[in-house]
């Protein structure tokens, strides 16, 4: 039986840990998709904020393919193990788990590889504007409300229409993430039947119309 090996620098290995690491006080056991092709790999997360993220990196993957879904935090173990002593990680040593759809946005359910369309392009810094004046918002309205009442504001902010029609929830997510900062790098935005997405250097941010209720757990990640 062979086994499925996947090979990163280690430079890579650090951004990929970082990418889960962010994501760890959110919830340690947020399932991680790993989706490679011949020449990348890929990490698809649905944290907290009504999303799909995605962050990907060049690697050498032998043996096989890889679609294989595992917790965040044993991820993220595996690769501080790889910078450490090696630069390799058998994904037969990843535990498999099942995982729960529990929210609109799932790692069940991936956005499309092709058909993008009506490709936008922005400064990240100047997106980064209307995050700030979203959350400074968000924290004065906010201020001594009782939990139900801060979850609906915060339903209401963030599912706000901002830059090419994207909700405000997605250029959020992409700052929490470390995926967009207050600089001049470029990102775009496109469109694939009811799929948004939202694309840095850093990685790509999705959602979907009609996924459900916007706000799940938005205001404990501000």
């Amino acid at each position: 039986m062979s086994v499925t090996t996947l090979t990163l620098t280690v430079d890579d290995a650090r951004v990929l840990a970082a990418f889960g690491r962010r994501q760890l006080a959110w919830d340690p056991l947020l399932p991680v998709r790993i989706v490679s092709t011949p020449s990348s790999v890929g990490l698809y997360t649905a944290p907290p904020l009504n999303v799909l993220a995605l962050f990907a990196v060049p690697a050498t993957i032998t043996g096989g393919p890889i679609d294989f879904t595992v917790s965040l935090a044993s991820l993220v173990a595996e690769f501080d193990a790889t910078i450490q002593f090696s630069s390799a990680i058998k994904v037969e040593s990843l535990r498999e788990v099942v995982v729960p759809v529990t929210s609109a946005m799932s790692v069940t359910h991936l956005p499309p590889a092709d058909g993008w369309q009506m490709p936008m392009q922005a400064l990240a810094g100047d997106l980064m504007v209307h995050v700030d004046t979203a959350v400074a918002e968000f924290t004065t309205r906010s201020a001594g409300q009782t939990e139900p009442v801060q979850q609906s504001i915060a339903d209401e902010i963030w599912e706000r229409p901002t830059w090419a029609a994207l909700p405000m929830r997605v250029l959020h997510a992409a700052r929490r993430l470390g995926m967009m900062s207050n600089d001049q790098s470029r990102v775009s935005a496109a469109t694939s039947g009811p799929w948004k997405r939202l694309a840095t250097a850093r990685g790509q941010v999705f959602t979907r119309a009609n996924g459900g209720r916007a706000g799940i757990g938005l205001q404990v990640v501000r």
